[in-house]
């Protein structure tokens, strides 16, 4: 469906008070989403793929499993209070994510419209927490290459 469809559909349902279609777009790419009666539910379940993304790259720092080469190498690259920052992150997006089934499984469109408003109104904060920890992950892979032999040291 373009783009000016999905957004006179998305218009339709001004009643719930939802935010406006640009904002909701450019934060959550809704314009590409699929024709669907239901607007609300695919939105939302464009909303927790990106939660899912998120929620799962910290995970694998959290806790990265020793076949993850990449986990295993950014995980070093924080002190704990930084991990204890990062799973308090990691809660929320998980607590919005879990929120999301539960919404999409009771079929109730206040509900799904005051999810999408909620989420939106908290997106901003949580994505500036996320741009923290993915600036540092980047950082770590420009150390010295010295660091290689650490990082595949389990291989010889």
């Amino acid at each position: 469906m373009p783009t000016i469809e999905i957004e006179k559909q998305y218009n339709e349902l001004k009643k719930h008070k939802l935010p406006e279609f640009k904002e909701l777009d450019s934060e959550f790419e809704i314009s590409d989403l699929e024709e669907t009666n239901f607007l609300l539910k695919a939105i939302i379940r464009r909303m927790a793929e990106k939660l899912d993304f998120y929620s799962t790259m910290l995970e694998e720092v959290l806790q990265p499993d020793t076949s993850n080469l990449y986990a295993m190498h950014e995980t070093k690259f924080f002190d704990e209070d930084e991990k204890k920052q990062m799973y308090e992150l990691y809660t929320k997006l998980m607590n919005f994510n879990r929120q999301s089934i539960e919404v999409s499984l009771e079929h109730n469109e206040k509900d799904e419209a005051d999810f999408i408003n909620n989420l939106l109104n908290e997106w901003k904060a949580l994505k500036q927490e996320l741009l923290m920890f993915v600036r540092k992950m980047r950082a770590s892979w420009k150390t010295e290459e010295a660091d290689i032999k650490e990082d595949l040291g389990y291989l010889g």
